[in-house]
């Protein structure tokens, strides 16, 4: 019997980035613009990738959202490696990239007219100090490098066409389905909350918290975006029953 995602835990997740979306529109005049555009764009690809799930759990397409898993999994690693250190510097480089792919296509163009070139020109003159940096080296920076073994590569065979012999069957319950399974019902929400989380205890953000009951997991997952904020309800709300 086919084993669906889990719907409850799609739409709880969503409903916790955009309860972040809001705080971080509510501290957007403390936060510099690249950090806050880069940032905003994050939580905006994370709720429409997992809207774009919730339509292929419906139609019963495990594969597709394999593919849009390591969607998932590569804008956390944006997001935690902005966020790591030098994050001006990280988030005026990242918004560079749409810069970079429009000088790509000025690069291909039957006809360089004098305006192309001008504008070529100005873009390239803006990707002076720009720096392509490759996904796994955004890995390796926020000590993640086992984590891009073991679950970006293994995405990847689904978003690039790998050859197979023979097609998954997700209905079975071997060991290998299961654990493509967990990917999607609960590996995905942590790592949206591992990015919401160094956004939140950069900015102070209050953050919330998700439970993850997930079976191939050991015991159940509470995971705050804000530990700190965290602990201070929780003493408050003790404080408050005595």
């Amino acid at each position: 019997m086919f084993n669906p995602i889990n719907k409850k835990k799609f739409a709880e997740i969503k409903s916790i980035l955009i309860d972040h979306l809001n705080q971080l529109e509510g501290n957007k005049s403390l936060i510099p613009v690249d950090i806050f555009d880069v940032t905003k764009f994050s939580i905006d690809e994370f709720v429409s990738i997992f809207e774009s799930m919730e339509t292929l759990m419906r139609m019963k397409d495990f594969e597709g959202c394999l593919k849009l898993s390591r969607s998932i999994l590569e804008n956390s690693i944006n997001l935690q490696y902005i966020y790591k250190e030098d994050t001006e510097k990280r988030a005026e480089n990242f918004k560079l990239t749409q810069v970079k792919g429009m000088t790509k296509k000025f690069e291909v163009l039957d006809e360089f007219t004098p305006e192309a070139k001008e504008m070529y020109d100005l873009f390239k003159e803006k990707l002076k100090d720009y720096k392509e940096i490759k996904i796994r080296e955004k890995f390796k920076v926020i000590n993640s490098e086992i984590q891009y073994l073991k679950s970006y590569q293994r995405l990847s065979e689904f978003t690039h066409p790998t050859y197979r012999s023979k097609k998954i069957d997700f209905t079975e319950r071997r060991p290998f389905v299961e654990n493509l399974k967990r990917i999607v019902r609960s590996d995905t929400c942590l790592i949206t909350l591992m990015a919401l989380e160094v956004v939140c205890i950069k900015y102070d953000l209050d953050g919330g918290i998700m439970m993850i009951d997930e079976p191939g997991y050991i015991g159940q997952v509470f995971f705050a975006t804000n530990p700190k904020k965290a602990e201070e309800d929780m003493k408050n709300h003790l404080l408050g029953r005595k």
